[in-house]
């Protein structure tokens, strides 16, 4: 038997209401930020090269992230005709790979690259989705960002808002330090991550007081260990008890906009479908281990039919005792190696349950007729050669002998 399923791949989809944020005019006083390194172009060509030539050229990971940020922000320019296009980019590599390329990406590119970079070079890095504030005014779509350790702290930084703004749908290059290192409790004021987690706080705020500017009810709750839980999401195997995390954090912390919601949407979906791979896989082992042991029944029948050939024709051509005791005793092991792999299925996974019920059925009554030919194999090596020839024979009515 065996049973074929289809695992479901995961596939990311957002409405196309859901764009990404776009770094809005300001007036300010803003400090610039430096001249960054020139690069050649042949260590632009990946996120692995631009990391190896930063590492290569700085002398600390402070001035490494400083230099990456500054090249950032002097060289890649904002696309503004794709920040109305949610699927431009495949995934974080494609995002990263083609902002290097075309010199221009929508927030993903830019946070995806910075991400990639300080990955390779071993640099503590997180991507982080959410959405900004304007004003005061939450804006209408959402955007990405990094958080990035240095000196055993952690901060937030956005290369997107770094480089410059978008005006009447023109970028404008306007490079400035505001968004570079920005401790956690100051970056929030205008940048709310959809997990509460990334706002990096003992004292996170939830998504209305975010909405409504009030930022003090919060200290007023329990502390949230956010160091042992990025500790704890960092190192955990298991990814649907991961997700699942991530969508109890969301819910508990109040789905106030659409944002919120397609975020939380996207998790949900993720943690149903890696449950439901999950559940074929297991479904997948079960048959493949029944499979296992209805092979080695099979084949315990097809020695067993060898041997019953073997004692109808009394045991010749002849056999030293020694292998007539091991024909029968190798069958009795693979019918042990069956009933061993039956054990350990779940008795519940219906494709098989049927299957597994009748296995272990023609198993009994297999094991029994091997018992009885072992005694009979005992019983034979036991005999005397000249009286072995009788013990083929079973007087069963009227003193006629039966093979």
């Amino acid at each position: 038997m065996r049973v074929v399923f289809i695992l479901l791949t995961i596939i990311t989809s957002f409405s196309a209401s859901l764009l990404y944020a776009q770094p809005r005019e300001r007036i300010s006083t803003e400090r610039p930020v430096p001249a960054a390194l020139v690069i050649p172009e042949a260590d632009l060509a990946t996120p692995v090269t631009l990391s190896n030539y930063l590492s290569a050229h700085t002398t600390s990971r402070k001035e490494f992230v400083r230099q990456l940020y500054s090249w950032l922000a002097w060289n890649i320019g904002y696309d503004v005709p794709n920040m109305y296009s949610p699927n431009y980019y495949k995934d974080t590599l494609d995002a990263a790979q083609k902002t290097l390329k075309t010199r221009i990406g929508v927030c993903q590119g830019y946070a995806n690259l910075y991400y990639l970079v300080c990955k390779e070079a071993g640099i503590p890095v997180h991507l982080i989705g959410g959405y900004t504030k304007t004003s005061g005014r939450i804006d209408n779509a959402s955007h990405a960002w990094v958080a990035v350790q240095v000196d055993n702290t952690w901060y937030m930084t956005d290369p997107t808002w770094g480089a410059g703004v978008v005006n009447n749908n023109k970028f404008i290059r306007k490079p400035v330090d505001s968004y570079f290192l920005v401790a956690p409790a100051a970056f929030v004021g205008t940048h709310m991550p959809f997990d509460p987690l990334w706002q990096l706080l003992e004292h996170p705020y939830r998504h209305d007081e975010f909405r409504d500017n009030n930022l003090k009810a919060a200290a007023e709750r329990a502390v949230f260990n956010y160091k042992d839980s990025v500790l704890a999401y960092e190192t955990m195997n298991d990814d649907l008890l991961k997700y699942q995390l991530v969508v109890n954090r969301i819910e508990g912390y109040g789905v106030t906009n659409q944002l919120i919601g397609h975020e939380l949407g996207y998790y949900k979906s993720l943690v149903k479908y890696i449950a439901e791979n999950r559940q074929i896989a297991a479904a997948n082992k079960a048959i493949d281990d029944f499979n296992r042991s209805s092979n080695q029944y099979n084949r315990a029948v097809n020695m067993f039919n060898e041997y019953v050939q073997f004692k109808n024709n009394q045991f010749k051509p002849s056999k030293p005792d020694g292998d007539i005791r091991e024909m029968v005793d190798a069958i009795g092991r693979k019918l042990a190696e069956s009933r061993k792999g039956l054990a350990g299925l779940n008795r519940n996974e219906g494709a098989i349950r049927g299957n597994i019920s009748e296995l272990q059925e023609s198993l009994s009554a297999m094991e029994k007729r091997v018992g009885e030919e072992q005694a009979f194999v005992d019983k034979y090596i036991k005999t005397k050669k000249v009286f072995r020839k009788s013990l083929f024979y079973k007087t069963t009515w009227m003193g006629i002998p039966l093979n």
